[in-house]
């Protein structure tokens, strides 16, 4: 992704990918996490930071971006 502003412009098309996910899934209200979906997070970077909390910490879309806003603005 490059970083900086770009790790939460990939997060945000995760959360997109998420939720077209659970219209499909026919559960919109559910917490649906990317680990339950794919195999592999790669990311250098802020990326690698997205792929630790959702790989690695199975943490959902929202909570990544939310942690995202606060840790980002003391990283980097």
């Amino acid at each position: 992704d490059g970083g900086g502003i770009r790790g939460y412009a990939s997060l945000l098309i995760i959360r997109a990918l998420m939720d077209k996910i659970a219209k499909l899934e026919s559960q919109p209200d559910g917490k649906y996490r990317p680990h339950h979906y794919f195999d592999y997070f790669v990311g250098t970077s802020t990326g690698g930071l997205s792929a630790i909390m959702l790989g690695r910490l199975q943490m959902t879309v929202d909570d990544a971006l939310a942690l995202y806003d606060i840790i980002g603005t003391k990283v980097f």
